[in-house]
């Protein structure tokens, strides 16, 4: 199936009460992505949860209520360790692939998105060439078999560097990857948090990063495509963080990007912070109101945005100026597109997803 652009979002299953999949305004957005289902860990099949298998099955027909043209991709989780193992064995990759697929159909989805984060050994990256081959190939033989209009889509998400730290030299394959996914999407935020990096403030999803290039999504939109030689840059989507992380500034008075922190900062009003200082953007809009706190809308070094209030409390974040630059740099390099984690963190207005939107279609 051929994708001339990506607008993506990921919906998780478990934030269905307060985000419901046939409220959202899927004319945002080309592809959604839902979570989550699993591997079975003694079968090896896909299954989707009993408690979210009525959630999962009915999102792609609501969402449709609102953009009938929307690709819908249900996305695959699991410790590594068992993805290890299901991909070892080319009979329990056989039952993989078939429950996956089943489970596709089931939910009448247009695609499966496979999130082993991460595959760890040269063992396993050989693993995960056989695994995609063998997915493509019988995706292509049921949509063939079974008159389908349009063939599956196939996705992987994978680590913003193109190899497993710290070992550059177990690399995840490009040629595989090239011929038998429609794209991989980049992991490109969280570099920094206020539990990694408890001592500074930090740019947490940086598109540039003049400190740590290594921790930019430009070095994995580049590096993806460089470093492997063999894979398009129309084969690469970029993620997109609608939460930031909030720290604990150690001197009020000093509130630049790497700045002296303490560690996560406490949620003390009307505004959620998770204890590890995990806060979504309309919380983060709650923050700056309630706190009347400065706003810097894109630090252009590191195209990123971040407030602080008169107390201790500093967050960075994505802002629709932020987006807007990012998506026009990602255009310039020709990548496939982007996407959101997750789409139920945006406000009421959908400030990020509009943004990104108008970016990408000007």
């Amino acid at each position: 199936m051929m994708t001339n652009f990506v607008n993506g979002g990921y919906w998780l299953s478990n934030e269905a009460a307060q985000f419901p999949a046939d409220k959202m305004d899927a004319t945002l957005y080309t592809h959604l992505f839902c979570g989550y289902a699993e591997i079975d860990i003694q079968s090896y099949e896909v299954i989707v949860p009993f408690g979210q298998y009525n959630i999962v099955n009915a999102f792609s027909s609501q969402v449709k209520l609102s953009n009938p043209d929307v690709k819908t991709m249900l996305s695959i989780r699991g410790e590594k360790e068992i993805f290890s193992q299901m991909a070892g064995n080319r009979l329990t990759r056989e039952v993989f692939i078939k429950s996956s697929i089943k489970a596709a159909v089931a939910g009448n989805f247009n695609g499966l998105d496979l999130c082993w984060l991460y595959p760890s050994t040269q063992d396993d990256m050989e693993n995960f060439d056989y695994l995609i081959t063998e997915w493509r190939q019988v995706a292509e033989d049921d949509a063939r078999d079974n008159n389908r209009k349009a063939s599956w889509l196939l996705v992987a998400s994978v680590p913003n560097a193109p190899y497993v730290e710290p070992n550059i030299h177990v690399v995840y394959p490009a040629t595989a990857i090239s011929q038998n996914l429609d794209w991989v999407n980049l992991i490109s935020y969280d570099f920094y948090t206020p539990t990694s990096c408890p001592g500074y403030t930090a740019p947490s999803s940086a598109f540039n990063n003049h400190k740590a290039n290594l921790l930019s999504a430009h070095f994995g939109i580049d590096s993806w495509s460089k470093i492997l030689g063999d894979l398009p840059f129309d084969k690469i989507v970029f993620g997109i963080p609608f939460h930031g992380w909030a720290w604990k500034l150690t001197n009020p008075l000093q509130h630049n990007v790497f700045s002296k922190a303490d560690g996560p900062t406490e949620s003390t009003g009307e505004y959620e912070i998770a204890l590890d200082g995990k806060i979504v953007y309309y919380e983060v809009q709650n923050f700056i109101h309630e706190t009347q706190a400065e706003v810097v809308p894109n630090d252009r070094k590191f195209v990123i945005a971040y407030a602080f209030n008169a107390t201790t409390t500093w967050i960075a974040f994505e802002s629709k100026d932020t987006i807007s630059q990012k998506v026009n740099l990602a255009r310039s390099m020709m990548a496939l597109g982007y996407f959101a984690s997750n789409v139920a963190a945006d406000d009421e207005l959908y400030t990020l997803a509009t943004a990104a939107k108008s970016s990408w279609s000007s």
